[in-house]
């Protein structure tokens, strides 16, 4: 069988000839003249040119049957005949399916969109060829199911709080996640080249230990805010929106001796974006409903950056009568000076608020700018608006499922009877925030924010699920505590060492809202400073269980028992925590 890739005799046969004419039509002859008749040499010109036209038709058709011989032929692509999945009892979901044609870049984003769950260290995709088609096999191998046995950041003078306890689990795409986030953390106080590494070995067959190392660099703090163009309004009051931009003088400066003492915020992007949208905020709020507000530029001077912001403020109008319409509510009211922004945010505000007990969550407001005719007839004067502020509300949910992860410690039960948003319900945000409260309160899990809280509405049931995440703080704690002024007065000499028990029970009774402490106490009473104590030893042992009060445990939480501090100090200690 002949290679595909080598030449074809024939062609060759065809290109010698072709060279041939060429050559024998290009041969030039030495006619003088007197020796070779006139209708010789007519002859011999035309003999040139009929060789010159064979030679450059043959060169072109032997040119395109080489085309046509080097284009090699497109087989039609095979139908897959059967997909598989092998090392895995997973369901995943695959682009590449039977009975369709075989696409090698859909398989390729298959393999991607597999690795991209981090479920798997090892992915291969394999074709075999079948009499009715080609078979897709996906070999993969499982990620072992890991469990965090203990996290290290290294160095960890940078204070960043991570949700991850131990005995959460862990892979590949969990561990890119906190890194991710930790990134984040940093870039907020200032690290604007942060870039943390991670480092995931296994101590046992189901555990592991994570470290981040983190390559911060130095800190960039924010040493100056400039404002140019049209600002429209007094320094003072831009000075005044500023949140995260704001410089804030601790001590006044003495002129000629000492510039004051100042401290600068950390430099970030999110920083810079939230004080822009604040300074927006605040020229609409001031009748100004045409600002240009931007970022002029960022100039950083090893640790130190100034921001430039650029403001356009445009005209100032003047409000003669604002409306709120949209959602079956028409108001209107008539105010003959500057809008008073404090009455139609509140009215705003209220109207949100009670969408929100009926299950609204998409609730957005639209604000259009009519201008109306002076009729004061003043020239150069500020002209009148009419402010229409149409609302605009989507459709209402019901509480769906409540879920938690990252509690191993504590039932479901115990974690739940702190909400006070029940499933079947409206969805109440504002019960939600209350629940994440009273989260908080309990002591339990690291500080919960809005990104550990999940909603995911489905428009077709109308009801709304939540999902929390949590990252319960470690078990075991030790504190060093002294007074600060007089001994009897300001509190006792303390070091302690206490342990949460382990995970065995239910209701009051679950052992793992216990706390087990041993305390050595010195000069007053633990849980009285006020009273001396009565024992004559100026140092005092103390072994005490304690139940930290909850919210959702009212009156069963929040007591101590402790043999050596007596029944009636225990019951005043228990009082004043309900009261509290």
């Amino acid at each position: 069988m002949m290679d595909r890739h080598l030449p074809n005799t024939g062609s060759c046969m065809c290109w010698t000839w072709i060279f041939f004419l060429t050559r024998l039509g290009s041969k030039s002859y030495d006619l003088k003249p007197g020796h070779w008749p006139n209708h010789w040499c007519l002859f011999e010109r035309r003999l040139f040119f009929t060789r010159r036209f064979i030679g450059l038709g043959l060169l072109l058709a032997g040119a395109i049957r080489a085309g046509k011989k080097a284009v090699p032929e497109v087989d039609p692509a095979p139908l897959v005949k059967s997909v598989a999945v092998m090392g895995t009892r997973v369901p995943v979901n695959l682009r590449t399916q039977a009975g369709q044609l075989y696409d090698a870049r859909v398989a390729g984003k298959d393999v991607h969109e597999l690795w991209s769950t981090g479920r798997f260290d090892d992915i291969r995709a394999e074709t075999r060829a079948t009499p009715d088609g080609i078979a897709v096999v996906f070999r993969v191998i499982e990620s072992p199911e890991l469990r965090l046995h203990a996290m290290r950041i290294d160095p960890s003078s940078f204070g960043l709080r991570l949700k991850a306890a131990e005995g959460t689990p862990i892979d590949r795409r969990r561990v890119q996640e906190m890194a991710l986030e930790a990134g984040r953390q940093l870039e907020a106080q200032g690290y604007v080249n942060a870039r943390v590494d991670y480092n995931l070995a296994p101590v046992s067959k189901h555990q592991a230990d994570l470290r981040l190392i983190l390559r911060a660099g130095d800190a960039v703090d924010v040493e100056e805010v400039e404002f140019q163009g049209d600002l429209g309004l007094e320094r003072k009051e831009l000075d005044g929106a500023l949140r995260a931009l704001r410089i804030r003088r601790m001590l006044p400066a003495i002129p000629g001796l000492w510039g004051g003492w100042r401290l600068f915020p950390a430099y970030s992007e999110g920083a810079v974006d939230s004080d822009l949208s604040r300074l927006r905020s605040l020229y609409l709020s001031k009748g100004f409903f045409d600002p240009n507000v931007r970022l002029g530029g960022v100039e950083i001077r090893e640790k130190a950056a100034a921001v430039k912001i650029v403001v356009e403020a445009g005209p100032r109008y003047r409000v003669r009568e604002w409306s709120i319409s949209g959602a079956g509510v028409v108001a209107a009211r008539v105010h003959p000076s500057d809008l008073r922004s404090g009455e139609l945010c509140s009215c705003l505000a209220a109207r949100r608020r009670d969408r929100e007990r009926l299950g609204i969550l998409d609730f957005s407001v639209r604000l259009k700018v009519d201008r109306v005719t002076n009729e004061t007839g003043l020239a150069g004067g500020p002209p009148d608006v009419n402010l229409t502020t149409a609302i605009h509300e989507g459709q209402p949910y019901r509480v769906g499922r409540i879920e938690f992860f990252g509690n191993h410690r504590y039932t479901d039960a115990a974690v739940r009877s702190n909400f006070v948003l029940e499933e079947g319900r409206w969805f109440d945000r504002q019960l939600l925030r209350k629940s994440i409260a009273r989260l908080n309160r309990t002591m339990q899990f690291e500080p919960l924010d809005e990104s550990a809280v999940q909603i995911h509405p489905n428009p077709q049931t109308g009801y709304a699920d939540v999902t929390v995440r949590l990252a319960e703080r470690k078990r075991r704690a030790w504190s060093v505590s002294g007074p600060v002024g007089p001994l009897s007065f300001a509190g006792p000499l303390q070091a302690s060492l206490s342990s949460r028990l382990p995970a065995w029970g239910q209701g009051i009774l679950e052992l793992s809202t216990y706390t087990a402490s041993i305390s050595l106490l010195a000069f007053a009473h633990p849980l009285l400073p006020l009273l001396p104590i009565s024992s004559k030893r100026h140092v005092l042992p103390i072994l005490a269980l304690e139940r930290p009060f909850t919210p959702g445990e009212g009156w069963k939480s929040g007591f101590v028992v402790a043999p050596q501090i007596g029944w009636r100090r225990l019951i005043l200690s228990y009082a004043a925590t309900q009261i509290h």
